[in-house]
């Protein structure tokens, strides 16, 4: 005589199955940030790459005219009847894509070395004539400049940063219609994961990430880490930031 066995099959219990779910997700949360880090390593070596290329066309400038671009240089190439031909658009004011344009005077750029993958941006046209030159989106980068003068033998305006190691451009600076000044500055800390760039007028190109803090204000923006400022100190210690004012880009 057979006896048959009845054997009913054990799947997971709501337990078992749950505790599963909180492995994979914590496993998933731990990887998904250097991840999508590693992933956005092409854009933050472009703009890297393209902001040293600003500095060489700012140094290029800065040694035919004398200054960095400035309130008094675009007066200079306005007055110049040699440009009157050309149009590339405003030359100064509270964007950086105004001081940027007064390099196409003074050289052969493209509009593609001011492009970075950030929120606003766009692929450059190539389109200069009639004002087209870098319009809103096709520069990602922020500009520094210094304040007016009180020395009424100055010429007028904001004014162009001297020395050999002075902060000249940065990318990841929100767009605002009012420039900061440089103890103010503010960087977007959703664009690459908190990475932000900067390059001095020596040409050296510096992540700041690591001398970056969050912002106790506003979470998505990063800060100066207590102690450090990317300016200059005079020889007597005293901190220069507030002296230096920052256009950004026009987003």
């Amino acid at each position: 005589m057979k006896i048959q066995l009845n054997r009913q099959k054990k799947g997971f219990t709501l337990i078992e199955l749950m505790v599963v779910i909180a492995i994979l997700a914590s496993l998933a949360a731990v990887g998904y940030g250097p991840i999508m880090e590693h992933m956005n390593d092409g854009d933050r070596q472009q703009a890297s790459s393209n902001l040293g290329q600003v500095q060489k066309l700012l140094l290029t400038f800065s040694q035919e005219n004398g200054s960095y671009p400035c309130d008094a240089t675009a007066d200079a190439l306005l007055e110049d009847e040699r440009n009157a031909e050309y149009n590339f658009g405003e030359l100064k004011g509270d964007r950086a894509n105004a001081y940027f344009r007064q390099l196409f005077y003074k050289g052969n750029p493209t509009e593609a070395t001011f492009y970075a993958k950030h929120n606003g941006t766009k692929e450059p046209d190539g389109k200069f004539a009639n004002g087209q030159a870098l319009t809103k989106g096709e520069n990602a980068f922020a500009y520094v400049l210094r304040k007016e003068s009180t020395n009424p033998e100055d010429a007028p305006g904001k004014r162009s940063v001297t020395g050999t190691s002075t902060p000249l451009a940065f990318s990841c600076v929100p767009s605002s219609r009012t420039p900061y000044t440089g103890d103010k500055l503010k960087f977007n800390r959703e664009l690459f994961y908190a990475h932000a760039f900067m390059v001095k007028t020596d040409g050296a190109v510096t992540d700041l990430k690591d001398k970056l803090q969050e912002d106790g204000e506003d979470d998505t923006k990063s800060v100066y880490a207590d102690n450090f400022t990317p300016f200059p100190e005079t020889k007597k210690g005293r901190d220069t930031s507030p002296d230096y004012i920052i256009v950004t880009p026009e987003l």
